[in-house]
């Protein structure tokens, strides 16, 4: 699914020797968007890598801006994308494929990284007067102050989202609130939930194959026990793989973990009052998928704090060490009470 992306090569003279740029496409064809919409559904994400280089886009001369990214190839296309009538160079520094956000809190896109880039690829030969133009969300990571000292530029955050680009070079690299400010709208959030959705596999099984035992014994009850506890496991992690990013500012607590817990709460209360307990399903039966399933929502629901601009890395460490007992402690609780439901079914 994976296609390069269509440049163009130019020789630029320099007193040392002639350096390679490419040059990128402002329009994305129909390839980058299928290989955009494969990427979102989990498909050759851990192949997304574009090659790190000097590119450029337009006719940018030796005063051009040199804005700087990831070689994550969303990233990269999402930029291009949006710098049509712009002259400027394009430098994508090797963050193994990980986006800006996520390389800057990993220390992938710090101030040394970015300067070894701009040596390697000569950089200066081609523009020696341009101003240094960083991705605003990669300030976690880059330190402003050490890379104009590393590099003897200039260098500026530029904004949040890339389509703001043209405005905030246009207007003599001045921001306003609007480029400053991160709005993560339900439809940023919703981009999120085809890749979850595509690494749940495992959970899908675990949601047939716990309504099992759980479901027993095989009496004349068993088939309604049984499709009841499918239907209600696999809505389980539905909702939070679907509805916990799109109810992600409504929902309580200051942890995901939390806020998943919550959520799943929510929703077995409202299947409770409205289709009641299956008929024949014993309590242990219902706390067990309770419980694991809600374990398992309230770890769907912490996996996307690395996604969100919530919290930081400090942030997701933090919650990852206060939350893992609790949810274990849970999932421990549900198999224990299915254990002990199956230990009464055989002793009948």
């Amino acid at each position: 699914m994976l296609q390069p992306v269509t440049t163009t090569q130019t020789a630029i003279l320099s007193p040392h020797r002639i350096i390679a740029a490419l040059g990128l496409t402002t329009r994305l064809t129909w390839r980058d968007r299928l290989q955009n919409a494969a990427i979102r559904c989990g498909v050759g994400r851990n192949r997304a890598v574009f090659p790190p280089g000097l590119y450029f886009v337009g006719k940018p001369d030796n005063t051009s801006p040199v804005l700087v990214t990831a070689n994550y190839i969303l990233t990269v296309n999402m930029v291009r994308r949006e710098l049509n009538g712009v002259h400027a160079w394009l430098l994508i520094v090797d963050t193994g494929g990980v986006n800006v956000w996520c390389a800057a809190g990993k220390g992938r896109m710090n101030a040394s990284v970015v300067a070894k880039a701009l040596s390697t690829f000569r950089v200066a030969d081609v523009s020696p007067e341009g101003i240094l133009v960083l991705p605003q969300l990669s300030a976690s990571g880059i330190d402003g102050n050490e890379l104009g000292r590393l590099t003897g530029r200039r260098v500026v955050f530029g904004p949040v989202y890339a389509r703001d680009i043209p405005r905030f070079l246009s207007s003599g690299m001045v921001k306003d609130a609007s480029m400053r400010d991160i709005h993560f709208t339900a439809p940023e959030r919703a981009v999120l939930v085809p890749v979850e959705f595509a690494h749940s596999g495992i959970a899908h099984l675990a949601a047939l194959l716990l309504a099992l035992p759980v479901s027993l014994p095989a009496d004349g009850q068993f088939p309604g026990r049984f499709i009841a506890l499918i239907i209600y496991n696999e809505a389980s992690l539905l909702v939070s793989l679907i509805l916990f990013p799109l109810a992600l500012p409504f929902l309580p607590g200051k942890y995901f973990s939390v806020k998943g817990m919550v959520l799943h709460i929510l929703w077995t209360v409202c299947v409770l009052l409205v289709a009641g307990k299956p008929a024949g399903l014993g309590y242990l039966s219902l706390i067990s998928s309770i419980a694991i399933f809600g374990a398992v929502s309230s770890y769907i629901a912490m996996n996307f704090t690395g996604s969100t601009t919530y919290t930081n890395q400090n942030g997701v460490i933090q919650e990852v060490k206060r939350s893992l007992p609790f949810l274990a402690l849970t999932l421990a609780t549900g198999i224990a009470t299915t254990i002990i439901h199956l230990v009464r079914v055989l002793n009948r």
